[in-house]
């Protein structure tokens, strides 16, 4: 970020009251008083277990160049200081206004599940002849997304960002900041309803993001998601793409899993088809790929140059990786949960599983509001359908899922050492175990555990 102080006060004030010389230059912008070095601008921010007022002094001393606060402080009279209504709006208002500064593409990436695999795959697809800055892991809210735009240099020729909803309203305040030439939504699913509040409200919500295009902007939409399609039409007419539809001008599916457990797709623009390899055995996966060549063959990339990019791509941890040791096939998808990611992470195990043994260890999905309890009983259908040979549950809706399981094994476990007992007793030793659930449940304790044991009987190496 390249800013005057001055030039920063006057953006969130509209004029400048702090002495200052013009060319005083901001550093950084910081929300972390420990992290406030000489010249930076820190913003007190209020969250739900602190407030960034009560350290506004000591990141003035730590060098910060002004401190921006929403609330009188009487020891700072004297200080660099700039008064606004909201510091969280006024984070977003400069973000705002370093993005009409900088000369990158904004591209805006959002969905229900898998945004931040998007991201990461399709900045690493762009990398491959521009500079790119993207935000880090998912920090992609009315904090996150602005923070990660001020930390760009503003030479780059591409900013990926992913915008993240859990309240209605959340996007009328997350697009003006992105303002994106681009945009995708490449999928909707009951993810935050107790937010939300209904699938047609993610719909229109997520659709909303392409108002916020600039006027020559291009707005990218799975089909094969109807209440998403239709509210994206009633805005735009955007561009299509597919996992289901091998018709659509773009178009992807998993044609093979590998030993190794990776996975070989299939990736389509118009009349050309390239094969390309993705670190992930997760046929729901295609999804992501289809968006993905579509928003890179917008950008003037060839097929074969995106497949041949994706095949260097190193996707986030805890994503739908596979991790294949001889008979055993361990899927680790603990990062996060809801119905829609869970039932298609559940679907794509089984296809996996194949004449194998399955076996689930899942913990609850959370943020569903009065959807829960008929949610998990959602999920005990699921499991008595694909009937596993075995599902370890971890949570506060056991009793939901058990409902609905039709007899399948269902057993609760409250820590990792519960559940190697349970599948030693088992006695299987050729399975595909899937590792879900919402982050607060840290499902990937469950992985490491059988993780730790299996490679420690086969020497195998992570896949």
């Amino acid at each position: 970020m390249k800013l005057t102080l001055c030039e920063l006060e006057k953006q969130l004030k509209g004029g400048s009251d702090i002495p200052c010389a013009a060319d005083t230059e901001v550093t950084a912008v910081r929300i972390d008083s420990r992290l406030v070095r000489k010249g930076d601008v820190f913003f007190c921010i209020e969250g739900s277990n602190y407030d960034g007022h009560n350290f506004a002094e000591a990141a003035l001393k730590a060098g910060a160049a002004a401190v921006v606060v929403s609330k009188h402080l009487r020891n700072l009279d004297d200080k660099p200081v700039i008064m606004v209504r909201n510091t969280i709006e006024a984070l977003g208002k400069l973000a705002a206004y370093w993005r009409t500064k900088s000369k990158a593409k904004m591209i805006a990436v959002t969905g229900s599940a898998g945004k931040t695999t998007v991201k990461e795959m399709l900045a690493h697809v762009i990398a491959g002849r521009y500079s790119v800055h993207k935000n880090f892991m998912n920090l992609n809210n009315q904090i996150g997304l602005p923070m990660s735009m001020l930390e760009a240099t503003g030479e780059e020729d591409f900013w990926v960002m992913e915008l993240g909803i859990s309240l209605l309203g959340d996007m009328e305040e997350l697009g003006p900041v992105a303002m994106p030439d681009m945009a995708i939504i490449h999928n909707i699913g009951p993810a935050h309803l107790e937010g939300l509040g209904s699938m047609e409200n993610i719909a229109t919500s997520k659709a909303s993001l392409f108002k916020y295009l600039q006027p020559d902007g291009k707005g990218l939409c799975c089909k094969d998601h109807t209440l998403l399609w239709n509210a994206a039409a009633d805005i735009i007419e955007p561009v299509p793409f597919s996992s289901q539809d091998k018709n659509a001008l773009y178009y992807s599916e998993l044609l093979e899993t590998l030993p190794d457990g990776t996975g070989r797709f299939l990736i389509k623009a118009g009349d050309e088809t390239a094969e390309t390899i993705l670190p992930t055995c997760g046929s729901h996966f295609a999804e992501n790929a289809a968006a993905v060549t579509c928003a890179a063959s917008l950008l003037g990339f060839g097929l074969q140059e995106i497949a041949d990019r994706l095949k260097t791509i190193q996707l986030p941890k805890q994503r739908f990786h596979c991790h294949a040791y001889g008979k055993w096939t361990l899927i680790d998808d603990s990062y996060n949960a809801n119905p829609l990611s869970m039932s298609k992470a559940i679907d794509t195990a089984k296809k996996i599983a194949g004449e194998r043994s399955l076996i689930l260890v899942l913990g609850d999905m959370l943020e569903l509001g009065a959807d829960a309890t008929r949610a998990h009983r959602e999920l005990g259908k699921k499991i008595a359908a694909i009937d596993p040979a075995a599902t370890f549950y971890f949570g506060e809706h056991y009793e939901d899922v058990a409902s609905s399981t039709n007899g399948s094994t269902l057993v609760p476990v409250n820590k990792p050492s519960e559940f190697l007992t349970g599948i030693h007793e088992l006695g299987l030793n050729n399975a595909v175990v899937l590792f879900k659930g919402s982050r607060s449940c840290r499902m990937e304790n469950y992985f490491h555990a059988l993780n730790n044991e299996v490679t420690g009987e086969t020497g195998g190496n992570k896949a």
